[in-house]
């Protein structure tokens, strides 16, 4: 059966704009699901109260022999290296409260295996808004912690940290997949794979030069069960 020479001009042109109809919705579509839908990793905000010692005008009493014991006292004095400004005391923990610490910790890595990477990298992306958010104040306190520059405080501690976060969203989860490892010809009947086992509850003993820096890479396989 042959189509008339009037068939084609006059179908064929419906049809490219049916297709060219189809494929608008399908992109007007998409674009609007990818502008409005949820992000489940998005970062939350969260506010700390801003310290004394960062507030605008405070000054503390210059100590004349600086140091972190007081005499009659177990408080440990806090103080900045650079000019001997006292920060404030601060009372040692005792035996019991580390025991209670170590346990809520324990509950809390208990429920943190159960968490999904895309929940993990929710609180990675919730610390690196924090600490972005609030770098100035940051830089601020490990000045008056540790008597580095604002500098060496910007460079070695928000960069260095954020840096890390930043690593870890990307490649956490990669990285912490099992890996398979080579067998030789005696054992090919053999599966090897190397597996990353959560350790539980960990203490770091941190140096004080880095009060953010140090802490944080201690903790840094927050991405692990």
């Amino acid at each position: 059966m042959e189509l008339s020479s009037s068939f084609l001009p006059t179908e064929l042109p419906w049809l490219e704009i049916s297709i060219a109809i189809i494929c608008a919705l399908l992109a007007y579509v998409t674009l609007v699901f990818l502008l409005f839908r949820e992000d489940i990793e998005a970062p939350v905000d969260y506010n700390v109260p801003l310290p004394e010692q960062c507030k605008p005008g405070w000054k503390g009493k210059t100590l004349d022999e600086p140091s972190i014991k007081i005499p009659g006292s177990s408080a440990i004095q806090c103080y900045n290296p650079a000019n001997g400004q006292s920060l404030g005391l601060v009372n040692p923990a005792t035996p019991d409260g580390i025991d209670r610490a170590v346990s809520k910790a324990t509950e809390a890595q208990q429920a943190w295996a159960k968490t999904t990477f895309s929940q993990r990298r929710k609180v990675l992306r919730t610390m690196l808004k924090h600490i972005l958010d609030n770098q100035e104040t940051i830089a601020t306190l490990a000045c008056l912690d540790s008597g580095k520059t604002k500098v060496d405080a910007m460079l070695g501690e928000i960069l260095v940290t954020v840096e890390k976060l930043q690593w870890t969203i990307k490649h956490g989860e990669e990285a912490l997949r099992p890996s398979p490892r080579p067998t030789n010809f005696l054992l090919m009947y053999k599966h090897n794979e190397v597996r990353w086992e959560p350790l539980g509850v960990l203490a770091a003993c941190v140096s004080w030069k880095y009060v953010l820096t140090r802490p944080h890479a201690s903790t840094q396989p927050t991405q692990s069960p």
